[in-house]
């Protein structure tokens, strides 16, 4: 379903958690920004919960399929609703004349027009909050919010992955490194200002984030090139020259699974880019880790080279969904030095 624009740009702005002044009386919100708390009657909730599942949980591989949001529903007539009104991601559904979706169309700016209606609003019962209002009209069941749920879980998953990337450039853009490798490397590639790394061997350049801890928390990035008639523009191509990268730049030398789990090819038939994305472990007999990976090839006609851009992650425990948009972020900035190619 397309995403209405009007609804769109407010929850943008919400997700990135501006305050407003009229909220500066109601408390700071609670719990995190993939964290959505669905206000409504359990007597709907028995005939939505399979719509709200996926429209709110959609499924996104990274070594296995996993939710992109922890969903809670609440009876807003029952005492935890009390609590859980203050999470920071609030979706509303009913009616206008119920109390909890009457309170939060006190915040809505705009002119509240007839249901059924998806609107958007901010700090209704708490400051950096975010309400999502399914509007159904008077007297009709449930099953009139269905559609609207689908677009609402459209919405929350472009504005979260729009809070990650303002969130992943919080230390501020590495414009300087991009600069540089532009005017000497051939290429250009935009990191946030945390990651550290260097030029490994001629032509071969690895750039790392593990803060806090590389126990904890590692992203990886390596560029290097070839001549483009040595390079077929193919997944087993990718997979295989990824393979050799991993094996000799990796500490201990991951092992990169052989199965390919999605393949992203630029728009257009002028396309030059092509991104596969994967898992790799640890080689048998040692530290049992493991993660995804995200390795992209972009020709570079002019150059006559063609470059291979080698993402990976370890987050072990952790939902993977967050950093993989980061990483996703960073191969989309890659150019060419001379010019740019098409994103995939």
């Amino acid at each position: 379903m397309p995403t209405n624009r009007r609804t769109l740009r407010p929850f943008l702005l919400a997700m990135t958690a501006v305050l407003s002044v009229a909220a500066c009386d109601k408390p700071q919100s609670l719990g995190d920004a993939n964290s959505i708390i669905v206000a409504v009657p359990d007597s709907a909730w028995d005939e939505l919960e399979g719509v709200v599942e996926r429209a709110l949980e959609p499924r996104t591989f990274t070594v296995r399929d996993e939710r992109i949001f922890n969903v809670t529903q609440t009876d807003p007539g029952l005492a935890p609703w009390n609590d859980l009104q203050r999470f920071q991601n609030i979706l509303v559904i009913g009616q206008p004349s119920d109390p909890w979706v009457a309170q939060a169309l006190e915040e809505v700016s705009q002119s509240v027009p007839e249901p059924p209606a998806l609107l958007r609003t901010e700090d209704v019962w708490a400051q950096g909050q975010g309400v999502t209002i399914v509007l159904i009209p008077e007297g009709a069941g449930p099953e009139e919010a269905a559609p609207l749920l689908m677009q609402a879980g459209e919405n929350y998953v472009q504005g979260f992955q729009y809070y990650v990337k303002r969130r992943m450039f919080a230390s501020g853009e590495d414009t300087a490194l991009a600069d540089s490798l532009a005017r000497n490397a051939g290429f250009s590639i935009l990191l946030p200002n945390v990651y550290y790394g260097e030029e490994v061997e001629p032509g071969v350049f690895m750039y790392r984030n593990d803060n806090p801890d590389p126990s904890e928390l590692i992203r990886s990035v390596l560029v290097t090139s070839r001549p483009s008639d040595e390079v077929v523009m193919e997944p087993e191509t990718a997979l295989q020259w990824r393979a050799e990268l991993a094996e000799k730049f990796t500490e201990p030398p991951q092992v990169t699974d052989s199965t390919i789990a999605n393949v992203f090819r630029g728009e257009g038939p002028e396309s030059h880019v092509l991104r596969i994305q994967g898992v790799w472990s640890n080689p048998p007999g040692g530290w049992p880790a493991a993660g995804p990976f995200l390795t992209q090839l972009v020709e570079c006609p002019e150059q006559g080279r063609t470059y291979i851009i080698d993402t990976w992650l370890y987050a072990p425990g952790e939902s993977k969904f967050e950093y993989m948009v980061q990483l996703e972020t960073i191969l989309d900035s890659f150019e060419c030095a001379g010019g740019s190619a098409t994103s995939a």
